[in-house]
């Protein structure tokens, strides 16, 4: 719906309507901002999926908690 039209039928209403039309306009942009503000976290991380890592694809090595070699000094 072009603004034009818009400006045509807010001409046609009693002053004292026009509050409410306000009030109504307030309404709408308090929803749009609540909505961009709660959507939902999948669009922040895409790949991001319950249960991902389930079957583990990596290898820890048996030594993985032992100290490393290059600490040893400050150890």
């Amino acid at each position: 719906m072009p603004l034009t039209e818009v400006q045509e039928k807010l001409k046609t209403i009693p002053d004292e309507y026009l509050v409410e039309v306000y009030n109504y306009l307030e309404l709408l942009e308090y929803k749009i901002l609540y909505k961009k503000q709660n959507e939902p976290s999948k669009k922040k991380f895409p790949n991001r999926h319950p249960g991902i890592l389930k079957d583990p694809n990596f290898y820890m090595s048996p030594n993985f908690d032992e100290p490393l070699e290059d600490f040893k000094e400050y150890m």
